[in-house]
């Protein structure tokens, strides 16, 4: 009986214990967030239905030493997009639409694209629509430029081209959730912010969260969102880009927890809408795809996670739930500079177990077969990936042929079989095929995905040749045009609102656009330049016509 008694005073003592631990290793990940007159955050934990850790640090408004407090309010950026997922989702409950209905059944104005988009598709990011905020740049439109719906949805209308199958890739984007916002006022004849007030944010009781596109309207109880130009200097951060769906949720670190709680403890009426979020389905392909319907489902270490991030203008904010361990992390911050995944990641580990499987970094003996040098230096030169956009540079140097990377990193290639290298110096199995009879190398990875590159010509354009870029080159889809021109032997790009840019030649017909872009030229039969295709970031091969 004695020994009963002692465990469960041991007991008793060792909780509180652990729990001061917590917090105290919680409190040291923010330090930085307790300097004098710098914006903070708030921070919230629950774990088990219990609130484990609760504070606020810096200033929402340096010019009015203004504290962020438990309640500021904060703009959410992506998160957002979690959502207007649930918008769909009690849509879809309630009979109105089906998340697999063509979008144009709501959204007719789309152009066909000969595969149908499904509501599925744009909640996944894997429609192939190409992103709107990389659209607007190309299109000339530039920071503080207010950008509403009707903007993105007016040049969505336009696009006659994707930039993958639908459902054939994974590629995040907002325009997939600004659609899934239009779909959802087309369906309700009710404006969005509205009908998620009260479809959503009043029956989960989120009385601090709402959607705000008007940036003109005073608002209190809104953190201002700043950045670090020097070390404690801090200016504030406006961004014009007004769009809702897929983003300008503005809400509390309380509202989000209790949010975030439903991932693991959903009241009944609200469970199966809480379960349908986490719905993932593989591309066409069988691969994977972990983005579910406004969240990305995977795991931490081995545990089940519901999580997303955002960023917009200089608020940065997170979310994790997991599920199975009714632990919830909630950071919303008004600063840029923070480390935010890295932060959630180090409170996880307070929490969790380490379930993950260990993986030997043993790489398996590399048996090399002897070659000689002239059979190695035939596989020397330059080659292009036409998907990514990048070359690689394979070189003979002192008996070994190298893989050099644009960072003049290299990895010897050690010959394992005819036309055949395995790379060395790095923790991961890479094998380098080339391709009998052709100029093609493939790089194949452990999970046998393969990356393609083509050997090509390495030599600088003659002046003649850089003439032929020249032109002025429009497009449609865009309703914006861009002049190429020479000038004191180089070439330049200009376009009226971002004036001139250098372009350089990456080999024949293939330009960077001073690293923010692809142009690629295309030819008619007998040789002339018709015009070019623009890829740069979320966009890919959008077209341009010579005039």
């Amino acid at each position: 009986m004695k020994q009963i008694v002692v465990f469960f005073l041991v007991l008793l003592l060792s909780s509180p214990a652990k729990s001061q631990n917590i917090k105290n290793g919680i409190e040291g990940l923010f330090s930085d967030w307790k300097k004098n007159n710098n914006p903070g955050g708030v921070v919230m934990v629950s774990h088990q239905n219990q609130i484990i850790f609760s504070e606020a640090y810096g200033l929402a408004n340096i010019p009015y030493n203004i504290p962020n407090d438990k309640e500021t309010v904060f703009g959410i950026g992506s998160m957002s997009k979690q959502f207007t997922a649930m918008g769909i989702v009690l849509l879809q409950l309630d009979g109105k639409l089906s998340v697999d209905d063509d979008i144009q059944k709501y959204l007719p104005e789309m152009h066909h694209f000969g595969k149908p988009i499904t509501i599925r598709h744009l909640l996944h990011h894997t429609s192939g629509l190409r992103s709107s905020p990389e659209l607007f740049g190309l299109a000339g439109w530039r920071d503080g430029d207010a950008i509403t719906n009707e903007d993105a949805y007016r040049y969505l209308t336009k696009q006659t081209h994707l930039n993958f199958d639908p459902g054939s890739e994974y590629m995040y984007t907002n325009s997939g959730y600004i659609l899934l916002a239009k779909i959802i006022e087309n369906i309700t004849k009710q404006d969005f912010k509205s009908w998620m007030k009260e479809k959503i944010f009043q029956p989960l009781h989120m009385n601090a969260t709402f959607i705000e596109e008007d940036y003109s309207k005073i608002m209190t109880k809104i953190a201002s969102s700043y950045t670090e130009i020097e070390p404690a200097v801090f200016i504030t951060v406006e961004d014009f880009d007004l769009t809702y769906g897929a983003s300008n949720v503005y809400s509390t670190c309380s509202d989000i927890l209790k949010w975030s709680e439903n991932f693991s403890r959903p009241s009944k009426e609200w469970q199966q809408a809480f379960t349908t979020l986490q719905t993932l389905d593989v591309l066409n392909s069988g691969k994977k795809n972990n983005y579910g319907f406004g969240v990305f489902v995977d795991d931490f270490i081995g545990n089940h996670r519901v999580q997303h991030s955002g960023a917009i203008a200089g608020f940065r904010s997170i979310m994790y739930a997991y599920p199975n361990d009714d632990l919830e992390i909630v950071i919303l911050s008004n600063f840029t500079t923070n480390q935010l995944f890295k932060m959630a990641d180090q409170i996880s580990q307070l929490f969790l177990q380490n379930k993950s499987e260990t993986v030997s970094t043993n790489t398996a003996s590399i048996n090399p077969i002897k070659t000689d040098a002239n059979s190695l230096k035939k596989y020397e030169g330059m080659y292009w990936n036409d998907i990514d956009n990048y070359s690689r540079k394979i070189y003979f140097e002192n008996d070994t042929l190298w893989y050099s990377r644009s960072n003049n990193k290299k990895s010897p290639l050690i010959p394992i079989a005819v036309n055949e290298f395995q790379m060395g110096g790095i923790n991961e199995k890479l094998v380098l095929k080339f391709e009998k009879n052709t100029n093609k190398l493939n790089l194949i990875s452990a999970d046998n995905s393969v990356t393609t590159f083509e050997k090509f010509e390495d030599k600088a354009p003659t002046m003649e040749e850089l003439k032929t870029y020249t032109g002025n080159f429009y497009s449609k889809e865009l309703e914006t045009s861009y002049k190429i021109f020479l000038k004191n032997g180089k070439l330049y790009g200009y376009h009226s609102r971002f004036g001139e840019f250098e372009i350089q030649v990456l080999k024949k017909d293939v330009l960077s656009w001073s690293g923010q872009a692809i142009s690629k030229y295309k030819r008619n039969k007998k040789g002339a330049i018709i015009g070019l295709n623009v890829t740069m970031n979320r966009i890919r091969n959008l077209w341009f016509d010579k005039k």
